[in-house]
């Protein structure tokens, strides 16, 4: 009996010790993606600056596949409490911005899609090299797709970030649409864990309530059914109240059209 519950704690010691090994560089998350300008954004959600001398993200689309960083991409890169930097996929960071950093100058990105996308940044092991396929060793992970449909090309490090802890199930998307312009980080406490409903999509046009790129009945009967069930969607006006402000708001809206 006494063997068994030394053993009980020399696995929950190791445990407790890998989870805290870990905290400081999974406090390096994904807080906002600028689908339209194609800009990755992490902040220093912790309180140690981090360097970043061998992490490196591998990413993946509805057609490419663990494409990966360089190894020396972001080497000298480090990033204090509270600091953000952003990754330029379009390749047109300010110059001199030491906050802004190139696609390009990194390595090996997945071309940008809004269909379908992976993304997962990893920090190296104690020998510095950076084992892909052991999940405990990404700092953060994001995934998503149109509709948030389960998406089997884009989801090869998917299984990884939930064997690690990352992300809930490697089959929830956050759901996009046409009109994504961004998808931003809610979860102000920060886990390591996250899921899509960690996150919020905003969209360029509003009354299109279904998503499908054009503004018809559909979208009406979207609205009315949102606004009767008071759900969030249908609060145009962001009073947190459902009068009828927010059905003025989205007959204007609707009236002017997409872009």
């Amino acid at each position: 009996m006494k063997s068994s519950t030394n053993k009980f704690c020399i696995i929950t010691l190791v445990a407790a010790t890998a989870s805290m090994s870990h905290a400081g560089e999974r406090d390096l998350q994904f807080i906002n993606i600028h689908t339209q300008d194609q800009v990755l954004m992490l902040q220093n959600t912790g309180i140690e600056t981090l360097d970043l001398d061998g992490w490196r993200f591998c990413t993946h689309n509805t057609t490419q596949t663990l494409r990966y960083s360089s190894s020396s991409g972001l080497n000298g890169v480090s990033v204090d409490p509270g600091q953000s930097i952003s990754i330029h996929l379009n390749n047109d960071a300010q110059v001199g911005n030491p906050n802004q950093l190139n696609a390009s100058d990194l390595g090996n990105f997945a071309g940008f899609e809004i269909e379908a996308f992976g993304l997962s940044l990893y920090f190296p092991n104690a020998q510095g090299n950076t084992p892909f396929s052991d999940g405990n060793f990404i700092a953060d992970h994001i995934q998503w797709s149109f509709g948030g449909v389960d998406n089997t090309s884009a989801d090869e490090r998917s299984d990884e970030a939930e064997d690690g802890g990352v992300w809930v199930d490697q089959s929830e998307w956050i759901s996009t649409r046409y009109d994504t312009v961004l998808i931003e980080l809610i979860d102000q406490t920060f886990s390591e864990l996250h899921s899509p409903a960690d996150y919020n999509s905003f969209h360029s046009c509003r009354a299109d309530m279904n998503g499908d790129g054009q503004l018809n009945f559909f979208d009406v009967s979207a609205f009315l059914t949102a606004f009767a069930a008071m759900d969030p969607a249908a609060d145009f006006n962001s009073s947190d109240n459902f009068n009828f402000f927010d059905v003025s708001e989205f007959l204007s809206m609707f009236a002017a059209g997409c872009p």
